[in-house]
């Protein structure tokens, strides 16, 4: 077998079978994958994967920055997507010196641009009196409930698709709510508040007298009119709709669970408390949100 035949089966797809097989999600594989064939690509030699030494990781790292100008942030994405690609190639012994064990994250400071991942607590407001605009009640109490759970519980869109009715249960004046399989294929257990579970609670009801077969058959806890189980793509459109009515640009529901943590971090919630609400394996994954926005600068500029 040629060195480049081995290249692509031994190191790549094998790789992308780990990935898998440790829950990264695709969208993840896709970017690691990205990168390694990117530093394939610029060293222009089939066996430098395997034969890399930290001096061309630094290589190539000035060259992303210098020559193609990606930002700091970008190009962090981009070592440790190394990192992980040269980690698993040390555990399975195929390279004797892991060269990225030297190669650290590109320190910058930064003024967050964050603001576009949440909604401005003005764009909420807009964005749910829009929503109890709809004029189907089985639909606007439906699609209340969902918005409330990402909103309010910091539920992922799939997430939300996937429930089923039992997986909801009463805990006093709350709602428990059962992630049998979120992110990475993570089991939790989260709180819809007594206060945001009201529209929940009327789905609830309006759920179990639901009269056609493939809804009463069904056990996912969210239908649609026509199918006994709404869809994350469902949901995806009737946020957009609602999005686009009160003027709210890009409005995604992962923008509803950015909001989620977002909403926490302005009422000073420890970061540790967030992190765990939010599910965040890593704590910098949170730290976006304590950080200051370039609006919140600007703001504190002008109050000097």
């Amino acid at each position: 077998m040629k060195e480049s035949e081995m290249i692509k089966m031994y190191l790549i797809d094998l790789y992308v079978e780990y990935l898998k097989e440790n829950g990264k999600d695709s969208k993840t594989i896709k970017t690691y994958l990205h990168s390694v064939m990117d530093f394939k690509k610029w060293s222009k030699q089939e066996n430098k994967l395997i034969k890399a030494k930290p001096i061309d990781i630094r290589n190539y790292i000035t060259y992303l920055r210098h020559e193609r100008r990606i930002a700091p942030s970008t190009i962090n994405k981009y070592i440790a997507s190394l990192k992980s690609f040269y980690a698993y190639l040390s555990e399975q012994e195929l390279i004797k010196n892991n060269p990225m064990e030297q190669i650290k994250r590109i320190s910058f400071t930064h003024i967050s641009t964050n603001n576009n991942k949440w909604l401005s607590p003005l764009e909420q407001d807009k964005f749910i009196s829009y929503a109890e605009l709809e004029p189907n009640e089985w639909l606007r109490i439906r699609n209340l409930a969902v918005i409330d759970l990402m909103l309010f519980a910091g539920l992922r869109v799939q997430e939300v698709a996937d429930l089923q009715l039992d997986d909801v249960s009463k805990a006093g004046t709350d709602l428990n709510i059962l992630i049998r399989d979120g992110k990475h294929g993570k089991f939790a257990e989260v709180t819809l508040v007594s206060k945001h579970a009201k529209h929940l609670k009327h789905w609830l009801r309006i759920r179990n007298e639901c009269t056609k077969t493939f809804h009463k058959n069904s056990t996912s806890l969210f239908v649609s009119e026509r199918s006994s189980k709404l869809t994350a793509r469902a949901i995806q459109k009737f946020i957009s709709k609602y999005g686009k009515l009160a003027g709210v640009e890009n409005i995604t529901p992962h923008r509803l669970r950015h909001t989620f943590c977002k909403n926490l971090a302005r009422q000073n919630t420890p970061i540790e408390i967030i992190r765990r609400l939010a599910r965040h394996e890593k704590i910098e994954t949170t730290a976006i949100y304590i950080d200051p926005s370039a609006e919140e600068l600007v703001d504190a500029l002008r109050r000097m």
